[in-house]
């Protein structure tokens, strides 16, 4: 069954990798037709919102109804929000689309990290997943080729995405499919052996189903999440300001229902979401908080790599998704530290290894990102590359440190948790990223430009930029690499945080 379980996994791994590469290709030009380019980040933070807040949704539903039913949710969104994106006439729809895909391809993440923990101990998890998710770096370029080929033809791309959607997931059913049925008849031989199990109504039944769901819990948890991040998510403080109620109200609201949702878990739920007991270890919210800032740093230094490069380098988008070797990177840092971990039961060393070169990377993205007379796309590649293998150490290391910290009945939710903070770490940097490019960019070319050069076109619209003339031209570069330099500032603010939140991380013998 583990192996079966493991091939469903590769399957799934081969979708969304496809997805992720294929859809980034050709995102830039989807947003150039509807003139929308400034707004990628409404798309990619309210999909990290959501995802954030339902993760512990799609948790519960595992543990309540089976893996299998938690898959059919992720396979349906996943597939139904490519269908929108492949008929989408407007920004609106390939928002919708995208969104829903997104909350889909999140499910997926959480299903498998939680089948990974419970079928494999704990130092072979770390390698296992390296393993299975080999289609990340083979679909990379595979899905980079895809969206270059249909590049002018990009509703096509999210076709034949919906459709090898329900293919891929097929395995995966299968897999699931056979250990639900030998785990309902090994319950049912031990129920035959019980007389005193009485049976209850369908209502009962769903009744406990949705008590053990924690309906309410996961609806204060996910309202207040929402409200929290929208602000930043939605661009809210960039059309109303701060101190402006479109902005302080979720805020408010978010934390109060946050306040309630503390309040009903600690005292009234009968199968609360969070133990709260976890906040306590001192390793598990450490390695939450390290998280949360690389995945901060991630987003907002390489939020915008895919224009900042076609714009500076004037490369085409199949050139700027080769040279973003961060997605490959990470996928091999993730078997390095995997490798090492099981051989030598150890995680924090190589946390720390990880986030060396990461620091190193966002430090050296500063001379790379110099525009084509600074930097060779080499440099930019080996760059890239670096911060990827050593982000793909430290999160790999990070997740596995979390779950040597705590007991087998927590794991589920603290694989859950540790999960989130991929989304709402880049939340926050996105949300910082768009805050700053949409702010700054545009006053680096007011008074520089030609009175005919719209510019909200030339930053937003990849083909009205390169029909400008060239001194036009240079000007959008000088532009993108002065706003890219404060990015990359504030990624290495947030990395030198990150090694003092995992300061935190107690030793552990992963072999225990």
């Amino acid at each position: 069954d583990k192996v079966i379980v493991s091939i469903g996994i590769f399957f799934i791994y081969f979708i969304t990798a496809l997805d992720i590469s294929a859809t980034g290709t050709i995102q830039p030009r989807v947003l150039s037709d509807f003139n929308s380019m400034t707004r990628a980040g409404v798309i990619s933070t309210t999909t990290y919102l959501l995802i954030a807040g339902i993760r512990p949704g799609f948790a519960k539903i595992s543990d309540v109804f089976g893996y299998l039913h938690a898959l059919v949710l992720s396979t349906t969104l996943h597939t139904l929000g490519f269908l929108i994106c492949a008929v989408a006439q407007s920004f609106n729809a390939v928002f919708a689309g995208s969104v829903i895909s997104g909350i889909g391809q999140g499910g997926y993440g959480t299903l498998v990290s939680m089948i990974i923990a419970d079928i494999l101990p704990i130092h072979l998890r770390g390698s296992i997943t390296a393993y299975v998710s080999i289609p990340n770096i083979t679909n990379y370029y595979l899905g980079i080729e895809v969206g270059n080929g249909l590049y002018n033809k990009w509703h096509w791309v999210y076709g034949i995405l919906c459709i090898l959607a329900v293919v891929c997931s097929i395995p995966a059913f299968l897999a699931l499919y056979r250990v639900d049925r030998h785990t309902r008849n090994a319950m049912r031989i031990a129920n035959s052996t019980n007389t005193t199990i009485t049976k209850t109504s369908i209502s009962r039944r769903i009744f406990n189903a949705l008590l053990k769901l924690d309906i309410p819990g996961l609806v204060l948890l996910c309202g207040g999440l929402l409200c929290i991040l929208s602000p930043l998510g939605m661009q809210l403080n960039l059309q109303y300001g701060w101190n402006s109620a479109q902005v302080i109200a979720p805020l408010v609201i978010g934390l109060i229902t946050l306040s309630l949702f503390v309040i009903y878990e600690y005292k009234y739920a009968a199968y609360p979401v969070i133990a709260f007991p976890l906040l306590k270890n001192k390793t598990f919210a450490c390695a939450i908080s390290a998280a949360t800032l690389f995945f901060f740093t991630t987003n907002v230094s390489l939020f915008y790599f895919n224009p900042f490069i076609q714009v500076t380098r004037d490369v085409s988008a199949h050139t700027a998704m080769l040279l973003q070797l961060g997605t490959v990177g990470y996928n091999v840092g993730l078997f390095f530290g995997g490798w090492a971990m099981q051989y030598s039961k150890k995680y924090r060393r190589w946390a720390w290894l990880g986030w060396t070169l990461v620091l190193a990377a966002v430090c050296l993205m500063l001379l790379a990102r110099g525009g084509s007379s600074g930097s060779t796309n080499a440099i930019i590649a080996v760059v890239q590359a670096i911060y990827g293998i050593g982000g793909g150490i430290l999160v790999g290391c990070l997740g596995i440190g979390v779950q040597a910290a705590v007991s087998k009945a927590d794991l589920s939710i603290a694989i859950t948790l540790y999960s989130m903070v991929e989304y709402i770490g880049g939340v926050l940097g996105e949300g910082a990223s768009t805050t700053i490019w949409v702010n700054l960019l545009p006053t680096r070319l007011q008074g520089k430009m030609d009175a005919n050069v719209d510019i909200f076109s030339a930053i937003n619209d990849i083909t009205y930029y390169q029909s400008l003339p060239k001194d036009q031209r240079i000007i959008v570069q000088d532009g993108y690499i002065s706003t890219q330099r404060i990015l990359t500032i504030c990624g290495i603010c947030s990395i030198l945080l990150t090694g003092v939140a995992m300061l935190g991380l107690a030793r552990s013998n992963l072999s225990d």
